[in-house]
């Protein structure tokens, strides 16, 4: 069995593919979104959500939280507990270059990384998406139409960033632009054959 890391942009389907493999191989859900506020708790120094901390410095400081918590939780895997870890605001590049490629617990080669994103659709069709998938405990819902276009904007061109950084780190990319339940299924299909 291995653990999972799912990297993506907000609404790529990150949180629904966490709950399926926790559905399916008993994997705890991580929600790493949720770590940063903890993060901001514990190392207040840091000020993570200060004005002059930057989207990379931020990433790189959320990127070294994870790799942490990696480690620390990868000793757990030898009694066959395991992880999906899901989140955005880090820096993969880091990651990789600290978790180590073949030393127990923590190799990268016990984990299944999936990297998400929808860098094939325009802000305006992601936005007609989500109106159509939204529910109350979506973030989104009661955002405004503007609101939702501008995050959109912003998160089309993360999808770009996510995408070319896979295929530059040799990761799998998965785009949820369009037949969104197919991608899914084929991202499980992946998992399946690779957890071993």
């Amino acid at each position: 069995m291995k653990n999972i890391l799912i990297w993506g942009v907000p609404r790529s389907g990150k949180s629904m593919l966490a709950n399926m493999i926790r559905c399916e191989f008993g994997h705890s859900v991580i929600q790493l979104d949720a770590m940063k506020r903890v993060y901001d708790v514990l190392r207040p120094e840091d000020n993570i959500y200060g004005s002059e901390i930057t989207d990379f410095d931020e990433a790189k400081l959320m990127a070294q939280m994870v790799t942490r918590l990696i480690k620390c939780l990868s000793w757990r895997n030898d009694r066959e507990e395991f992880h999906v870890y899901e989140g955005v605001s880090f820096d993969f590049e880091t990651i990789l270059s600290e978790l180590p490629q073949d030393k127990f617990p923590t190799s990268l080669d016990k984990f299944i990384i999936i990297c998400m994103g929808y860098a094939d659709v325009s802000p305006e069709e992601k936005v007609e998406q989500m109106l159509k998938y939204d529910t109350e405990s979506d973030w989104s819902f009661q955002e405004s139409m503007s609101s939702k276009l501008a995050h959109c904007e912003v998160y089309c061109n993360e999808s770009k960033i996510v995408k070319k950084t896979a295929e530059k780190l040799g990761l799998t990319y998965f785009d949820t632009s369009y037949d969104f339940e197919k991608v899914l299924e084929e991202i499980m299909q992946y998992i399946k054959q690779n957890i071993s």
